[in-house]
């Protein structure tokens, strides 16, 4: 029971997220209607997407197309380069977090093998921010997405031509950082035999696409849960241990506080009527993701946002993964494999990080500004 409850108390996201439901039930009733609250959907995409997305991280298949990738490079820089891209683009299928676990260590492990320690930290510094910015064109590559894209029932081609700026100026701004940033010093090549580690890669495979087809709306998700749910328990069902539970209650409770924030005329008026605007609403979930992730941020300012303004909202909350720490989970994920690795280096990092990242904000901003002329 203990170990039951040290694992939801660990997430202090969940926590806050928990807090706030309950005391908002006492302003609004718990009753039936609490179930129109809850975005099914977003929750069966996010769960179908953690199965999948942990089998094929069990069997190596991230780690195989790294590795593939870097064997061909003997130069630092052409390694952190390839690292960051492949972590960019991973990132568009799989979730940032996702990515991040399964390639920081990568990393760190091709760093010491080639000797090149010292330049680990720019690496996944830089790989953090490609998690981030790789996985804002696609619905299923953030949490936030597969919300957002289904709370204002986004058609998939819009979602990606609105973030396609984000993206593509993202992709520039890393090529260039990396080659600037990272020297070109020879280094021994990545000797490691990469090999898939199970033969149930096809089953992962199965329920990722299964996953992809709810995303696109081709299969509806009650359909995608028996599917996803016949394919585990049969084959992996050790899987069910490795879905982040507490991430999905998080939604939980988020749909709870604001679903009863949503029937409080008072509250729903005023704050509507603060985001009015192109202007008001980007830089309101840019500013909001800073200070409690981009996540709840996503569901808090949905329940205020009109669907006239979906656009912005999207946008800022994806270029707001990037700046302070708590701005993006993933980003605590890859602090965290740093203070392990290089204990003294922590101050260093988030200097380093908050820099690129306000940089690369400005520059994205601007250009988001630009394209969808919201000056």
């Amino acid at each position: 029971m203990r170990q039951f409850i040290n694992y939801f108390l660990k997430d202090k996201v969940f926590i806050i997220a928990f807090f706030f439901a309950i005391i908002s039930c006492f302003f609004i009733s718990p009753s039936i209607e609490y179930l129109d609250y809850i975005n099914f959907k977003v929750l069966i995409i996010m769960f179908t997407l953690m199965i999948a997305v942990a089998g094929l991280y069990e069997a190596n298949v991230f780690s195989f197309i790294a590795i593939k990738l870097v064997s061909r490079f003997y130069s630092i820089k052409w390694i952190g380069l390839i690292i960051v891209l492949a972590t960019f683009f991973l990132g568009m299928w799989i979730t940032n977090d996702a990515v991040l676990l399964t390639l920081v260590p990568f990393t760190l492990f091709v760093t010491k093998q080639t000797q090149q320690e010292r330049y680990a930290l720019i690496i996944v510094i830089l790989q953090t921010i490609a998690a981030n910015l790789g996985s804002a064109l696609t619905p299923m590559g953030d949490p936030q997405n597969i919300y957002l894209y289904a709370f204002y029932d986004i058609p998939f081609s819009t979602f990606l031509g609105t973030m396609a700026p984000i993206t593509i100026t993202g992709f520039i701004l890393l090529v260039v950082t990396c080659l600037v940033l990272i020297p070109n010093i020879p280094c021994h090549p990545i000797t490691v035999a990469p090999k898939i580690g199970s033969k149930k890669v096809l089953i992962y495979l199965l329920i990722f696409i299964n996953a992809l087809l709810t995303v696109l709306r081709i299969i509806p998700e009650w359909y995608a849960l028996i599917i996803t749910i016949a394919l585990t328990i049969p084959f992996s069902i050790h899987l069910l241990k490795k879905v982040d539970y507490t991430l999905l209650l998080t939604f939980l409770s988020f749909f709870i506080f604001t679903g009863n924030m949503g029937q409080m005329t008072v509250i729903k008026s005023f704050v509507s009527t603060l985001l009015n605007s192109n202007i008001s609403v980007y830089f309101t979930g840019l500013i909001t993701s800073q200070f409690i992730s981009n996540v709840p941020a996503s569901v808090l300012l949905s329940t205020f946002t009109d669907v006239a303004y979906w656009k912005p909202l999207l946008q800022s909350v994806n270029v707001g993964a990037m700046g302070t720490l708590l701005a993006s989970l993933a980003s605590l994920i890859t602090f965290k494999f740093i203070i392990k690795d290089f204990p003294n280096q922590g101050k260093t990092y988030i200097q380093t990080y908050s820099l690129l990242c306000v940089i690369y904000v400005i520059i994205i901003t601007g250009v988001v500004f630009l394209v969808s002329g919201y000056l």
